[in-house]
């Protein structure tokens, strides 16, 4: 893979080589990093930034949004809404951990059977910048689920902050365009950029290691969740839950929504929208109809809590040949009742 060097003061003629392009950036906030959308004037990340460990907030939104239009109704028969091109898009500063996410997500809603247009307009506009995390977060754990905190595919360009600049690594030809249109602000890498890049990635899976190694699993997670899938032990762990869903929230591969109907408007006709579900929430799994008809399959909290663990170590390799979970750590970081997801699987496993 073709790289090059880019320094500090010259990284906005690189990042903005698509002027048509809408921006979003990383930028300090009370919660740590969030997407912020930059004028190309400002709110440019410094190598500081990019050196931050990952923020709250996932590149998930960018694909798959919170809540969208699917669906136009009126006095006639219903008809679909349309999936409109959406406005070209670059996104600087997404993680290896999500670049994993985007492709479970792409095999969810890009392929068949199911091939969602809504989304597949979303990825089609995208283009990806992505940054290795040199400073790992505190509840990150991508090297127990076979991640890395660097990307090795799914981006245009990657970067690694190195002592006065960056590494630059084109993964696409829309890379490697952004690289040609930059002109003289890029240079190729020198030898020695190339060890300082390998440094810093060595030194970043050697401090997850250590931080994650109090949870390293017994035995697979897949292989000890088939063997609990029904097991007492999800009672314990659920008496910490208040059902928040804010596990389920931030994280960037769940992918459950729920639809409902927005009021009519002036011209009789409403919208149907769909929106992000959680199992976490006492609505989940519930059927319509009389509860003798059609009961929920998922009455109780403890089910409802395994599943997640279920659905995403154990029920996605089955499904899609790809684990649900990235080890982003978020979900640990967002959890009011402080269950931290590797504790449960080194639990569960032993």
């Amino acid at each position: 893979m073709a790289t090059w060097t880019v320094r500090q003061e010259r990284l906005r003629t690189l990042l903005t080589g698509d002027s048509g392009s809408q921006t979003f950036v990383p930028a300090p906030g009370t919660a740590g990093l969030q997407f912020v959308r930059t004028d190309g004037q400002s709110m440019w990340p410094s190598a500081d930034v990019l050196r931050l460990p990952r923020g709250p907030a996932s590149a998930k939104p960018f694909c798959f949004p919170p809540k969208e239009v699917v669906g136009h109704y009126a006095d006639h028969p219903a008809s679909a809404a349309t999936a409109t091109a959406a406005p070209a898009t670059t996104i600087v500063g997404v993680r290896a951990c999500e670049l994993q996410a985007i492709a479970y997500l792409d095999r969810v809603f890009g392929q068949p059977p199911v091939s969602d247009p809504f989304y597949r307009e979303h990825r089609a506009a995208q283009t990806i910048i992505s940054v290795d995390c040199v400073e790992p977060h505190e509840t990150c754990f991508c090297t127990l689920v076979d991640g890395r905190p660097y990307a090795t595919e799914g981006f245009d360009l990657n970067l690694t902050p190195i002592d006065g600049g960056f590494v630059v690594e084109a993964g696409t030809d829309a890379g490697r365009l952004l690289v040609e249109q930059a002109g003289d602000a890029v240079t190729p890498a020198s030898p020695e950029m190339l060890a300082e890049r390998d440094r810093l990635r060595r030194a970043a899976v050697e401090k997850l290691s250590v931080t994650n190694e109090p949870y390293q699993p017994a035995r697979p997670p897949s292989e000890a969740l088939a063997a609990a899938e029904d097991a007492a032990v999800w009672d314990r762990f659920a008496q910490d839950c208040v059902e928040c869903g804010a596990c389920t929230q931030i994280c960037p591969t769940c992918h459950c929504f729920y639809l409902f109907d927005r009021g009519a408007r002036e011209d009789g006709a409403f919208d149907r929208l769909r929106a992000w579900d959680s199992c976490m929430w006492s609505g989940y799994s519930r059927m319509a109809g009389a509860p003798t008809m059609k009961p929920n399959p998922r009455a109780q909290f403890r089910s409802r809590f395994a599943n997640r663990f279920l659905h995403k170590y154990l029920w996605s390799p089955q499904q899609w040949d790809k684990l649900g979970c990235v080890g982003c750590g978020r979900c640990t970081e967002a959890c009011a009742g402080r269950i931290d997801i590797r504790r449960v699987i080194r639990e569960v496993s032993a």
